[in-house]
């Protein structure tokens, strides 16, 4: 077999699973990884279920991955896990706290060096698109989260120092707010304020972000790479 393989971390929230629905057009495989053990996306080619907040799970999805079987490798991170306020609480949440860097920041870094290694020692180009947020630039009361988007910039422009002359492209995009599930659990004033922030006074659609992102990922120009770019609107406070 020849031919792309496009990876989607995340592939059961809005973004993953709207991109795995434009399937017929992109001339890729696809495989999906989430954490529910099935998927109920019937337009992939793979599903792996994985739990990023176990190490050991990461390595062995990263294991099961058919790397031989294409040219090149593609992968679209999007995993978020959003949480409350961190002082809306007189306590320290430590388990929260460190759940959301595991989920946002060190289990998709584990997956992608991890993904990476394997592809390189076969000898395959890679392209890697990781999707963070603006609260990378402009911060988050879910101080954890706020910690995660802002440390996948310097993922991202760690892995494109160090990989780029190894035939991998790894971009970054950070989203400002925008219609989906993730949005709708925040408090509506913490949502007006975001869209208020913005220059356009309006969320983004999702489509807007899923045509951006699989842009990116198919089409945008090697030279994008160590990239971390924004479509937010004008959302910079």
């Amino acid at each position: 077999m020849s031919g792309d393989l496009l990876i989607i971390l995340g592939v059961e929230g809005v973004l993953g699973s709207g991109i795995s629905c434009q399937n017929r057009m992109l001339n890729v495989d696809i495989l999906g990884i989430d954490l529910p053990e099935i998927t109920r996306l019937n337009q992939i080619k793979y599903y792996i279920s994985c739990d990023v907040r176990n190490k050991h799970q990461i390595q062995s999805t990263v294991d099961q991955i058919p790397i031989h079987e294409y040219d090149k490798i593609i992968l679209i991170s999007c995993i978020g896990k959003f949480g409350v306020e961190t002082f809306k609480s007189p306590f320290l949440e430590e388990d929260s706290l460190y759940e959301s860097v595991q989920v946002n920041l060190l289990g998709v870094s584990h997956f992608i060096i991890s993904l990476v290694k394997k592809c390189l020692n076969q000898n395959l180009s890679t392209r890697i698109i990781v999707v963070g947020s603006a609260a990378a630039n402009v911060g988050s009361r879910d101080v954890g989260y706020g910690i995660s988007k802002a440390g996948l910039n310097g993922l991202v422009l760690s892995l494109s120092k160090s990989l780029a002359s190894q035939n991998s492209v790894i971009i970054g995009v950070n989203p400002g707010i925008f219609e989906s599930e993730m949005a709708e659990k925040v408090s509506l004033d913490r949502q007006l304020q975001a869209v208020e922030s913005t220059h356009i006074k309006r969320k983004g659609s999702v489509n807007e972000i899923i045509n951006f992102v699989t842009y990116l990922a198919l089409d945008a120009p090697d030279y994008l790479t160590g990239s971390i770019l924004n479509i937010n609107g004008g959302q910079y406070t």
